[in-house]
């Protein structure tokens, strides 16, 4: 039966991973296993919630879910997140392997620094006679970047020679430090080591890169050497001497154990696999490849490589500029779907974007109110993009994982998935699957960060929208009733009388008041005079029609505007206003009863009136019922007995 196995990883090391992954498709040809990759792009930086965001990939998927586990523990740029990955996967009694990272319990595939940094270091010291190194490690508590540091001292110690304390420094696995440690090697103005050993192949390049812009010539001032054979390397000028950890070997024995342990064979609970020294031109030596063609081949692709940047660089300005210009959520997914259909080179022809849409769809909301959880249960399906075609897939859930994914025997498949997140609160992720051009460190985060930015520039253009809305709705309304407030009446009524005049329409116009309003609040107090005041607003509102204009005109005035609207409308409204404080009344919940004075006009459209006039007029009539009202009843306020 066909299999899943999933793969813990991170993306700053994707050339490392990518040849681990091409040894696991090797395997899985004859296991028939689909692999599926979580990568994340957390760093060892002082950014923990940027970095809590991109772990919480390895939390998107059911750990149940899967046949067998594989965590590349010591590339994860977080020793805890792996520590912790396979503890849940002993838990839970999940065959896991982890690659680097040795967890009590869990079988482990670990290279050897040993063989290959001892042949880097003695090849420097006896064909180069170097004396003096100055060592850049990655991390000081990194089990890799200990073992290259142990080894070169070891090899140092047997020729004689010493590394000094102030010729141990730590780069952190980056660009930035090396850099900044070269700047001030080289302006202290005192002499240079004799070569200078780092720990990856990518401070070895940041280092070269700036000795050469500081004027030092490589290697005739200084031997810069790496450790981890990237492509990067080789391309540089002069390519880096530096150590082969053969990965994807590793990736076949790692599955190779991994089988083992799901079959229920006996395995070597750790395996050791040696890593081999490359000679390179950074040390002098032109080692065993053809570097002068691998450098033609390089600056013949360069062009090629540029005009691929660019597009892709535009494709991503015009995602941006098209999902600026969302007026909803609602058309995100149509405009999305659509440009994917469009523009998916990159991509490659299945490609998935999905969204948790709460994030979205509740723009004014505070991301910690919406997330207590990672990605949440169940998610919205953005783009499925299979064979270059758009599917007509709506929801996945932590086992679905990619939509549509069906096991298909004798047909393996690699996905890979990126979360999507602003800082620790993750709202989605994507998943590109086999061979895209996009899955290269130089692209994949870039494209990553810009498409982050995007979603994020949209809930914020939404979150804008929202809340200029309830902005308008307060300028608009009456806080306490929920009516219009003059500001409108004075704005809006005029123009919708002027229209039903042009069309020949009659407007009703009402003034409602609300009687022995000082008594009520003399004898029971203002809370009670202003649920009476929302009394009324609430009959008001329960009887107008759409279009229409409530007003609360002033502290316990009503007015009504009512285009397209005649006689008989204003009848049925003013009575069904008052039956609707009739009930009220009759329900005991308040010692007083609530009564209003309600008179109104009908415009005539052939008449040259203002509506000002018209609206005194029915005040005038409503203050004459009012007289009426006091002329009958002369204290309508007393409590019920």
């Amino acid at each position: 039966m066909k299999k899943k196995i999933a793969v813990y990883a991170n993306g700053w090391s994707m050339e490392a991973m990518q040849q681990i992954v091409e040894g696991i498709r090797k395997y899985a040809v004859n296991e028939d296993f689909d692999t599926f990759v979580f990568l994340s792009f957390a760093s060892y930086s002082e950014y923990a919630t940027l970095n809590q965001g991109e772990l919480n990939i390895y939390k998107l998927a059911d750990m149940e879910d899967f046949d067998g586990l594989i965590v590349l523990s010591t590339m994860l740029n977080s020793n805890e997140t792996a520590e912790e990955l396979c503890r849940q996967a002993l838990e839970k009694k999940i065959p896991c392997v982890s690659i680097g990272m040795e967890v009590e319990g869990v079988p482990c595939v670990r290279i050897s620094n040993a063989k290959g940094m001892r042949d880097l270091v003695t090849h420097l010291i006896e064909d180069h006679n170097v004396k003096r190194i100055l060592f850049i490690g990655g991390t000081p508590d990194h089990v890799d970047s200990l073992e290259r540091l142990q080894v070169t001292k070891s090899v140092m110690a047997r020729y004689g020679l010493t590394l000094a304390e102030e010729d141990i420094v730590y780069g952190e696995w980056g660009n930035s430090v090396p850099q900044h440690l070269m700047d001030k090697l080289v302006d202290s103005g005192e002499k240079l080591p004799d070569a200078i050993v780092c720990a990856n192949d990518i401070m070895a390049l940041a280092a070269s890169s700036e000795l050469l812009r500081k004027g030092v010539s490589l290697p005739e001032d200084v031997i810069v050497t790496g450790f981890d054979n990237i492509r990067p390397g080789m391309d540089f000028y002069p390519a880096l001497s530096t150590v082969s950890q053969n990965y994807a070997n590793v990736g076949f024995q790692c599955c190779e154990l991994l089988f083992n342990i799901i079959r229920g064979r006996e395995y070597e609970p750790t395996l050791i696999l040696p890593s081999s020294f490359v000679k390179g031109e950074s040390c002098g030596c032109s080692g065993d490849r053809d570097y002068a063609s691998h450098h033609r081949n390089y600056c013949q692709r360069s062009y090629q490589v540029f005009v691929d940047t660019s597009l892709l660089e535009q494709t991503e300005r015009v995602m941006r500029q098209k999902i600026s210009e969302i007026p909803d959520y609602n058309s995100l997914k149509t405009i999305l779907q659509n440009h994917y259909t469009a523009h998916h080179r990159f991509e490659g022809p299945d490609f998935y974007l999905i969204l948790n849409s709460e994030y979205f769809r509740d723009a004014t909301a505070d991301e910690e109110e919406l997330w207590t959880k990672g990605f949440g249960d169940k998610l919205e399906v953005i783009v499925a993009l299979k064979d270059g075609r758009i599917q007509r897939e709506n929801e996945v859930d932590h086992k679905t994982l990619v939509p549509g994914y069906r096991k298909i025997q004798g047909k393996q498949h690699v996905f890979y998935f990126m979360p999507l997140h602003y800082y620790q609160y993750n709202y989605g992720y994507v998943v590109l699957a086999d061979d895209p051009p996009l899955l290269s460190e130089n692209s994949l985060y870039p494209y990553l960060e810009k498409l982050q930015q995007s979603l994020k520039l949209l809930r914020s253009n939404l979150r804008l929208d929202a809340l200029n809305k309830n902005l308008t709705l307060i300028y608009d309304k009456d806080p306490m009733t929920g009516l219009y407030n003059r500001f409108i009446y004075e704005n809006k009524a005029t123009p919708l009388y002027e229209e039903c005049r042009r069309k020949n329409s009659h407007m009703m116009v009402m003034f409602v008041d609300i009687n022995y309003m000082k008594r009520i609040n003399d004898r029971f107090g203002h809370i009670h005079g202003d649920n009476a005041i929302k009394t009324v607003a609430d009959s008001i509102k329960a009887n107008v029609r759409e279009g229409w204009i409530p007003v609360r005109f002033g502290g316990d005035e009503f007015l009504i505007i009512a285009p397209d609207s005649d006689e008989n409308d204003a009848v049925k409204v003013k009575n069904a206003i008052l039956d609707f404080l009739e009930k009220r009344n009759n329900n005991g919940s308040r010692p007083y009863r609530i009564s209003v004075s309600c008179a109104y006009v009908v415009t005539d459209p052939n008449s040259e009136e203002s509506l000002q006039e018209y609206v005194k007029e029915a005040d005038r009539l409503m203050y004459e019922v009012k007289q009426r009202v006091h002329a009958a009843d002369a204290n309508p306020a007393k409590p019920e007995s």
